[in-house]
């Protein structure tokens, strides 16, 4: 014989149930997130409990292989775990970063990065393998950096304005190096190109560690890049040139090379910064901690040592706040990748 349910009395108040039910439901979701936050401290403390993997999309010996080498050692030390470097070099930085975007949501996988990652190479490649927005989750800045434009000492230029008269005298036969198609230097040199109505053969190579060697040779003419110790020293020597710093303000160990604006090309400022960032899905206590710990890691004697000898800055950042840097550079490279019509296969 089944139950019999009564009906409910004629003067039942149906806002009890209601309120009773949405007490209940009250008491589950603080009860959830009581739980949630528990947990969440929980994987952080436990996290890592394995070596961690940073991927490096570049060539071994440029400023993005030098700086997470440098962060890497410090984090062996605050988290108890081996940091493996690993480096990937090919196709601009493409290869490594779709590795990445491809890994476990873990926190045992990092990404070093860049505005090339980040901000243009969805700008440039219709058949981009991840989504730089979608497919990663920010972590932390580590580095900016000058940037200026060099030339090797037997181009015949020792200002913008004869480089300018030179490309134009000699159009195509120049070339400059850059990290890959849709890298920041190479996007800096075209937009150069383009605002001064000159051209010249583009070469990329692997990663900075392959190019400037062939920069130094003579093999290069020309390229964008961070001004770090290594290109100084030649400019002192007179091996190399710089012509104009491509940065709001002049360059302090360099401070006779005019900037861009003061040559008259105020839109010539270049964005060149490091960074990390892990697969989207990683739990937010482990972006957390790894910020945390890799803000410590840049503020040690030892990292910002490194950045003086490459003359590169400390910049640090929350992950909400790199997330709103990165849609900032997007907002404002977008309109000229479209307008310069560049793009790759």
């Amino acid at each position: 014989m089944g139950q019999i349910i009564p009906e409910t009395p004629p003067d039942y108040d149906i806002t009890q149930i209601i309120d009773g039910f949405s007490g209940w439901r009250i008491l589950q979701v603080a009860l959830a997130a009581t739980l949630f936050t528990a947990s969440a401290g929980a994987l952080a403390q436990s996290y890592p409990s394995k070596p961690i993997r940073w991927i490096v999309p570049l060539a071994v010996g440029g400023p993005n292989d030098l700086v997470t080498r440098a962060v890497a050692h410090q984090l062996v030390t605050s988290l108890g775990q081996p940091v493996i470097v690993d480096n990937r070099p090919g196709a601009g930085g493409i290869s490594g970063t779709d590795a990445v975007a491809k890994s476990p949501a873990d926190g045992y996988t990092l990404l070093t990065t860049n505005g090339g990652a980040m901000v243009f190479h969805k700008m440039v490649y219709p058949k981009l393998p991840y989504d730089p927005q979608r497919d990663f989750a920010p972590v932390s800045l580590m580095a900016k950096s000058f940037v200026a434009l060099f030339v090797h000492e037997s181009v015949p230029a020792r200002t913008v304005k004869e480089l300018v008269e030179f490309l134009k005298a000699n159009p195509g036969k120049m070339n400059y190096g850059s990290s890959g198609i849709g890298t920041p230097f190479h996007l800096a040199m075209e937009r150069f190109l383009h605002s001064t109505q000159t051209s010249a053969v583009h070469i990329p190579y692997k990663g900075a560690g392959q190019f400037i060697p062939e920069f130094l040779a003579g093999r290069i003419d020309m390229v964008f890049f961070p001004v770090v110790d290594q290109l100084v020293a030649q400019v002192k020597t007179g091996k190399l040139r710089a012509l104009a710093a491509a940065t709001a303000t002049s360059i302090p160990v360099l401070p006779q090379v005019p900037t861009f604006t003061e040559v008259g090309m105020a839109d010539m400022i270049v964005p060149s910064w490091i960074a990390v960032v892990v697969p989207a899905a990683t739990p937010r206590a482990i972006i957390d901690r790894l910020n945390r710990e890799i803000a410590k890691g840049v503020a040690s004697p030892e990292v910002l040592k490194l950045y003086t000898q490459i003359n590169y800055v400390q910049a640090t950042s929350s992950p909400d706040e790199f997330a709103r840097f990165i849609q900032k550079e997007i907002d404002t490279w977008g309109g000229l990748i479209k307008s310069l019509g560049i793009t790759a296969e």
